[in-house]
């Protein structure tokens, strides 16, 4: 790739753990400079994934383009490594990244642990999209976990306590089953290498067995799958939204959720694709009543963010039935449905962000008429549903439709009633905005709420473009995953081929 290339995407690594350390070693009392400095540390990311979109090789399938020993004696190496899929999902949590920090109300600002474990999850996830081996991609995934505890467990809600220890309890559980798998494979690796070499070269040209590729699959995919989280490993995710601040639900919803589908692109089906033919069905099913479930839970909530939690489930859902029918058309849909998703839980929670910080309540019955005194965000929250419901010239849209036309060749009956689900969002999302901002206020306290100010605007109109510009040009992002996915393609028809 280019020793200039390499030096860039180091950057995405190490320059937000520069951050955090210099953030952490500030004094208190320059409280000030905290927001400011962590803004400027962000751009910096943001605007080296911005040049990658002016090199082809950002476009291409994965390469690993350093490799650095750590055991030397076993062949135990830390390997880094980069795609089109990877360079879409760094700029998308680079963005959100960034737009976290301009958001962040003055409370959050002046605290140096806050500000400084956002920078610390930006590394870490980070370091999840570029790692080239399942070492390095199981001790950042675990990294996560550092900062979301203290997110959650610091600046979170009345009942972040709870919420906190059933995330991580949900998540290292599943870990575990990760880090078995890794083991698992370091033996076999060894026992044809003679070292325990665990980089994704390597492991393409390792021969497991029909047992081996099954047991494998079932391991790394179940720890992936509390991350995304597929029905019914789900029950962390509502809790975790609620109690978690703004940032963090954003950050949780439009980055950590692809963090689980993305190691099941990159690891779980090209490695262990036996596995991935044996139980994808199986997948399908629990994806589809994902994204009913999700649905209709979603329409019963009486708390707005509680609503955008359930409906994650939902969408999430649709990625993972995309992967499942594991064909070029529902892979790009899954992809890109992964980077739309987190566009609009994004904004939306931001959004939910901006009315608790005036209301101090998120009860969707608290609200009504909000469109007269506030019509600005009356406008940017239905045009954010919009793209979340999948109204045709919008992001979402373009996902959902690439999903439903690539999954019906391989699974007719789940993609119908899948196709529902679409339905179920446009009751849940419009009901929901007709009870908040139609009608008169009939409350007296949200008779005097500002609008959006400068600042908000700023934060949440960067979002709204990239909705619009994806759903008109989605040609553009299609060009970023074309080759992620025609691999992994290639490799379920090899299989498949072979099979019968």
């Amino acid at each position: 790739m280019g020793i200039k290339l390499s030096g860039l995407i180091y950057t995405l690594i190490l320059f937000p753990l520069f951050g955090a350390v210099v953030i952490f070693l500030m004094p208190k009392k320059r409280f000030e400079l905290f927001q400011p400095l962590a803004i400027f540390l962000s751009i910096i990311p943001f605007s080296v994934c911005l040049y990658l979109f002016s090199n082809e090789n950002s476009k291409g399938s994965y390469q690993q383009f350093d490799s650095i020993n750590w055991i030397s004696s076993y062949g135990i190496k830390i390997s880094l490594g980069f795609s089109g899929m990877s360079h879409l999902l760094l700029s998308l949590t680079s963005i959100l990244v960034l737009l976290s920090f301009l958001s962040v109300t003055e409370n959050y600002s002046k605290s140096k642990g806050f500000i400084g474990s956002i920078l610390v999850l930006h590394f870490a996830v980070n370091g999840v999209f570029l790692s080239g081996d399942l070492l390095s991609l199981f001790i950042f995934f675990e990294a996560i976990l550092i900062p979301m505890y203290f997110l959650m467990g610091i600046w979170g809600g009345d009942n972040r306590r709870y919420a906190t220890i059933k995330f991580i309890i949900y998540t290292v559980f599943g870990s575990i089953f990760i880090f078995i798998g890794t083991v698992y494979t370091g033996v076999i690796s060894y026992s044809q290498t003679g070292t325990l070499a665990l980089d994704y070269v390597t492991l393409s040209n390792l021969n497991f067995t029909s047992q081996q590729s099954k047991a494998l699959f079932l391991l790394f995919t179940f720890g992936f799958l509390v991350k995304v989280p597929l029905f019914p490993l789900h029950t962390w995710l509502p809790d975790a939204h609620v109690e978690a601040p703004t940032a963090g639900s954003i950050l949780l919803a439009g980055v950590l959720l692809k963090v689980g589908a993305f190691g099941i692109l990159r690891v779980s089906i090209p490695f262990f694709t036996e596995g991935f033919l044996e139980y994808r069905d199986i997948i399908a099913i629990l994806s589809v009543i994902g994204i009913i479930y999700g649905a209709v839970v979603a329409i019963a909530q009486i708390d707005i963010k509680k609503l955008i939690a359930y409906s994650s489930i939902s969408h999430m859902g649709f990625v993972m039935l995309g992967i499942s029918s594991g064909n070029l058309l529902s892979l790009e849909g899954a992809i890109i449905q992964m980077v739309n998703h987190g566009l609009t839980s994004g904004a939306l929670f931001m959004l939910v962000g901006f009315v608790y910080e005036r209301r101090h309540t998120r009860r969707i019955s608290d609200f009504g008429g909000l469109k007269i005194t506030m019509p600005k965000y009356a406008a940017i929250f239905l045009f954010t549903s919009f793209a979340s419901i999948g109204l045709p010239g919008l992001n979402g849209f373009v996902g959902e439709f690439m999903i439903l036309m690539g999954s019906f060749g391989t699974y007719k009956l789940l993609s119908a009633i899948s196709a529902f689900g679409v339905v179920l969002a446009a009751i849940y999302m419009l009901w929901a905005y007709q009870r908040m901002f139609t009608g008169e206020i009939n409350n007296e306290e949200n008779e005097n709420l500002h609008d959006l100010d400068t600042r908000e605007l700023v934060s949440v109109i960067p979002l709204l473009v990239l909705m619009l510009f994806i759903g008109v040009y989605p040609s553009f992002i299609e060009s970023y995953v074309l080759n992620d996915a025609q691999i992994i393609t290639n490799v379920v028809e090899l299989f498949s081929g072979g099979l019968n």
